[in-house]
């Protein structure tokens, strides 16, 4: 009964994947839905927090029974500790793509990749807001640039992130020096944070909650920003662009790559080869009708933002969709490559591809399956890579034809229709390029507020992303802007709720502006990386109206948040004084302690708090209740 139901919410929210889904059963595949069924019931004890594997005298699971492990720790420290490494991890990864960017960045300056940067104008700028003389030649100002975030990136934890001093809010920098969670380079941070999970060593459970939220600020101003600013230098700034999405996007007439994951520079790399004369002429004498590369999760989020111009326009064949999806891509039958590069790459990946014919191609060392190949990207020999791996695609697609294998495409409707390429500058410059149109539209209240709907999907919500899309339409209905990133913006676009078309659903004060100036209710930033960016938005809101971020008419949330680095843009939203909901809950309800910190104490110290509610329609009553009391704060009401 339990899977009947989650199949019918997955045919309602998404056909497509809902037809592929049940053709992959047909043939005997098991997809995420089925394991996480088999899966039930989870363990009560996890669920709660309340489970320790740190060292041989466990593991210990706190109870009435048994209140505290062996060492002594309590509910409270356990659950705390837990929720600390879930955040050290993903900041973790949001650090080492940045420092992957950065190496790149410097190898493009010191003029040995083949790689070209696609916006000097923005590393002229970014350099000129660092006091760097920005007329100096571009490839030397991208080797003192990525220098600069190699260093921000290990600086220890007594020296503060210079981008904090520069680019943060006075008022904000003061409530984080109060607190004491100023923080330092993300390498030096994680170091600390990983040391105070250690056996026996922090048994203050909101020192590590702080430790958290010290983990949020680094990876706000070193991480997250790096990733966003040096990903724009290589490949471009964003610019509007209609877009294409979900899984009718694959065409089987093509030689077809997916580009899985959230490191972008090198599949853009492989379209630019892709349109050449030579790959073309390849893939027609293979019988194709040419080559396209599609976007899978983040990565694709990034790839459509620039897919606009004039070396990937007709290469780029859409963004797939989300995490949950990706074996759905591969059980098409039609992928002739599928490149992995960080997260999510799931396991049952090579079950599908020697299943279904596709080849999987590894391009980053922390990517790892047994039996697949890998090639690892290189900034030096990115174009014997692009190149290698657009040859392999063509030798699949011959296979594929020569198989005559059975396609699984939906018959149930095509791609969908959607907008891609907003950004702080773009959303302003439909405002006239003006923030303070913008500011008195919310002062009238027509726009009452805006809400950031990023983070990942869960097997727990359905296919469709069922809390995202319920949420969304919650808040637009009440004049509530929502910004969508990360695998939330792939529920927005395969539902079709990233188009101008949702005017219609919005509450009647926002409809209006939407019309008057020709901006959809709901936009999306991109990757989830682009948290950064939102955040940049709302410090410019604040500065501008002359207001605190914990002041402004704003909330934060993560509506089906599933791993690791969602945890730790969890902390960064908190650490910035968001009102920020989550859903479902984390691994936190077995510590009281913890759970008040976060969602009562926690406005003390950041202003901040966090908001835990499943239900959507009740998540926007809270976040609408928030927001009016936010207004009235700044007398915008």
């Amino acid at each position: 009964m339990r899977k009947d139901i989650k199949l019918q919410k997955q045919k309602h929210r998404d056909i497509q994947s809902h037809e592929v889904h049940q053709a992959a059963l047909s043939q005997g595949m098991s997809t995420v839905f089925e394991r996480f069924e088999a899966q039930q019931p989870q363990c009560g004890f996890c669920k709660k927090g309340l489970s320790c594997q740190l060292c041989s005298d466990g593991p210990c699971r706190i109870s009435a029974r048994a209140p505290a492990g062996v060492c002594g720790a309590t509910g409270d420290v356990i659950v705390a500790r837990n929720l600390l490494q879930l955040a050290i991890i993903g900041t973790a990864a949001n650090t080492y793509q940045c420092r992957n960017l950065a190496n790149t960045l410097k190898a493009i300056g010191e003029g040995i990749s083949p790689l070209k940067i696609k916006d000097e104008i923005k590393l002229q700028r970014m350099c000129q807001g660092l006091g760097i003389d920005h007329t100096k030649p571009v490839n030397e100002l991208a080797v003192i640039f990525a220098d600069f975030i190699l260093n921000e990136i290990g600086k220890p934890v007594h020296q503060p992130l210079t981008l904090m001093d520069l680019f943060s809010l006075d008022s904000r920098k003061e409530v984080w020096k109060k607190a004491d969670i100023y923080s330092g380079g993300p390498g030096s941070e994680i170091i600390t944070a990983l040391t105070k999970c250690m056996t026996n060593v922090s048994n203050d459970p909101v020192d590590l909650m702080k430790t958290a939220l010290r983990l949020g600020l680094s990876n706000e101003y070193a991480a997250l920003w790096g990733i966003t600013v040096i990903q724009d230098i290589i490949m471009g700034t964003a610019e509007l662009i209609p877009g294409e999405a979900n899984i009718g996007c694959l065409d089987p007439e093509t030689v077809n790559i997916v580009a899985n994951g959230h490191q972008p520079v090198f599949a853009s790399l492989i379209m630019e080869k892709a349109g050449s004369k030579k790959f073309q002429a390849a893939a027609k004498k293979a019988g194709a009708a040419g080559i396209k590369l599609y976007g899978s999760l983040c990565e694709g989020q990034q790839l459509m933002n620039v897919s606009g111009r004039d070396e990937y326009k007709h290469i780029f064949g859409g963004q797939l969709g989300n995490w949950i999806q990706e074996e759905l891509f591969i059980a098409t039958g039609i992928v002739d490559v599928f490149l992995m590069d960080l997260n999510c790459s799931v396991p049952t990946l090579k079950n599908y591809a020697d299943k279904y014919g596709t080849t999987l191609i590894s391009t980053d060392p922390v990517v790892r399956f047994a039996g697949v190949d890998n090639l690892d990207f290189n900034p030096e020999t990115a174009d014997q890579q692009a190149e290698k791996v657009l040859e392999i695609a063509v030798r699949s697609f011959k296979s594929r034809k020569s198989a005559g294998r059975a396609v699984n495409l939906p018959s149930a409707g095509n791609r969908t229709a959607c907008i891609a390429g907003y950004t702080t500058e773009t959303v302003l410059k439909m405002f006239g390029n003006d923030i303070n149109s913008y500011i008195a539209e919310m002062r009238k209240g027509n726009i009452k507020g805006a809400v950031a709907v990023a983070g990942c999907t869960t097997v727990r919500h359905g296919q469709g992303g069922t809390s995202i899309h319920d949420l969304t339409l919650e808040l637009i209905k009440r004049d509530i802007m929502v910004i969508g990133a990360g695998c939330c913006s792939s529920t927005h676009q395969n539902n079709g709720m990233s188009t101008k078309e949702m005017i219609k659903h919005a509450g009647p004060r926002l409809r209006s502006i939407c019309e008057a100036y020709d901006v959809p209710p709901i936009v999306s930033y991109g990757s989830c990386t682009d948290v950064g960016k939102i955040l940049d938005t709302v410090a410019a809101l604040a500065w501008t109206i002359g207001c605190d971020a914990s002041q402004l008419p704003v909330a934060a949330s993560v509506p089906e948040h599933m791993e690791q680095k969602a945890i730790a843009d969890i902390f960064t939203a908190l650490a910035f004084g968001l009102l920020t909901h989550v859903s479902p809950e984390p691994m936190i309800s077995g510590s009281p302690a913890v759970v008040n910190y976060l969602t009562r104490e926690m406005v003390n110290v950041t202003g901040g708090r966090l908001l835990l509610e499943d239900d959507p329609v009740k998540a926007a009553d809270d976040i609408e209740a928030h927001i009016m009391a936010k207004r009235k704060e700044i007398n915008f009401d």
